[in-house]
């Protein structure tokens, strides 16, 4: 019977928790060896899930001990952390450090890793292997381009001439099961090593031991070329049921496979990829969620390019308001769209950020996870509230003549935007917590929310200005 992913994913944090106490206490009383023990014993996944719990600095100590006692189980858990938390690590190794744990994992693994790296330091660590037999194929790896299927290829798999005896054929797998992660096909090659058939074991197995692989190999083959979009060769492993695809140069030969664990990884990226796009922000948010000057940065040209939009509606609403009365009054209600709009879509931006981190674990429930969250899009949503409020101010005056008119929109939009960023986040937890989907309930509740309290917000500040002011 197949465990539903949600105690799955409860059982994990449950596991990472009590782990975590545990590294706690070893902390406290400077027990290095048996907390590095400790980790190397534990898998790499609930490890990396464990040190969520930890604060930077102390999560790069960890690390550090792994380093020094098991360096490849920190090679391990480096690729299973998430990228904000990878990224932090990485910046605070030497050089040297990271090229020794990059020499470590595997071909495909090194190549994710480097890909992680900032630019700089990514220099300096090809650098120092540049001449290292190790890591000529990581450097011919990165020679294909991003997001393809030569990027993301295995290496390792077994391929023999199509002459070869079943009998034969099995005695060598059992001679390189051990240095093959994932063997789930058979390929047949030419003797220019050439792709022209597969096996699954299975048939294999059920082969009579006198005959060839020529004679039982299928000769329609699913595959891809090295140029293959991943997403491409991921929908194939979806499309025919298979746990791996061979990938092929332009010269018919097969150079590697794209295996299982790869294609869950590009189908959980890419969901995530389009994901953030329909927020109008990218996945880079979760890497630099730190960082509130970038987060901004990433949000602010879709930010920007909306506010256009709502004042373009703004402007025709207003003149058409202002054959109904004073021309105050029109330069108001064309702003109400504005500030309805510009909520609306900061706080859908937050919410999506939200309603991701809590559906992959990145945003748990306690631990403070949710606090610092909060407070960094309060952050973010203060940089974009200044920005878009200063900018409606001006367009708000150029149109009005009026200061207070302007005051009273930059204003509103600013404490707007800020609210939003708050119910954005707020939302989501509530419903998590109370024990309904937040990506389902959230979503209209915030950009309601966010549209009331705007258009509030606004008439109160604009009466209020009216009443005191009388202009």
């Amino acid at each position: 019977m197949q465990v539903p992913a949600s105690i799955q994913t409860s059982n994990v944090s449950h596991r990472a928790e009590r782990l975590g106490i545990t590294i706690r206490r070893l902390l406290r009383r400077g027990a290095r060896r048996k907390i590095s023990k400790m980790l190397a014993e534990v898998r790499a996944e609930d490890v990396a899930v464990m040190l969520r719990a930890f604060t930077p600095s102390e999560q790069f100590g960890l690390f550090k001990i792994l380093i020094d006692e098991n360096s490849q189980a920190a090679s391990d858990v480096l690729i299973e952390l998430e990228p904000e938390t990878r990224l932090g690590i990485l910046e605070q190794m030497s050089t040297a450090q990271v090229a020794k744990l990059l020499e470590l994992a595997a071909v495909d693994d090194a190549v994710f890793l480097l890909e992680a790296l900032p630019s700089d330091l990514k220099e300096q660590v090809l650098e120092i292997v540049d001449l290292e037999e190790r890591f000529s194929e990581v450097q011919a790896r990165l020679a294909y381009e991003d997001d393809t299927a030569g990027r993301i290829m295995d290496s390792e798999f077994v391929a023999l001439e199509e002459d070869v005896l079943v009998s034969d054929a099995i005695g060598r797998l059992r001679q390189v099961a051990h240095d093959v992660d994932m063997i789930s096909y058979l390929y047949v090659i030419d003797r220019n090593e050439r792709l022209i058939g597969v096996t699954p074991l299975r048939q294999l197995l059920l082969a009579e031991p006198g005959q060839t692989l020529g004679e039982i190999m299928n000769a329609s083959i699913i595959k891809a070329h090295t140029s293959t979009d991943q997403e491409e060769v991921a929908q194939l492993a979806a499309r025919y049921d298979l746990l791996a695809i061979p990938v092929v140069n332009d010269d018919g030969r097969l150079v590697g496979i794209v295996t299982i664990d790869d294609i869950v990884d590009v189908f959980k990226d890419e969901a995530t990829e389009d994901f953030f796009k329909m927020a109008g922000t990218s996945e880079n948010e979760i890497l630099y969620q730190d960082r509130s000057f970038r987060v901004a940065g990433i949000r602010l040209p879709w930010i920007i390019f909306n506010l256009g939009g709502l004042l373009l509606a703004g402007l025709v609403m207003a003149r058409f308001e202002e054959a109904f009365g004073r021309v105050e009054l029109a330069v108001i209600i064309a702003f109400v769209p504005v500030i309805m709009g510009m909520a609306g879509n900061v706080g859908s931006q937050t919410s999506t950020i939200a309603v991701r981190g809590l559906a992959t674990g990145r945003l748990s429930l306690g631990q403070g996870h949710v606090q610092r969250f909060l407070w960094q899009q309060v952050k973010v949503g203060a940089l974009l509230g200044a920005i878009c409020s200063t900018l409606v101010a001006v367009v708000a005056f150029a149109f009005g003549g009026n200061p207070l008119i302007s005051l009273a929109v930059g204003s509103s939009l600013f404490l707007s935007v800020q609210l939003a960023s708050l119910n954005g986040v707020l939302i989501p937890v509530l419903f998590q917590r109370i024990g309904f989907d937040p990506a389902v309930a959230s979503g209209p509740l915030v950009t309601t929310a966010n549209d009331v309290l705007g258009v509030l917000i606004y008439f109160f500040l604009a009466n209020l200005l009216f009443n005191v002011f009388s202009f």
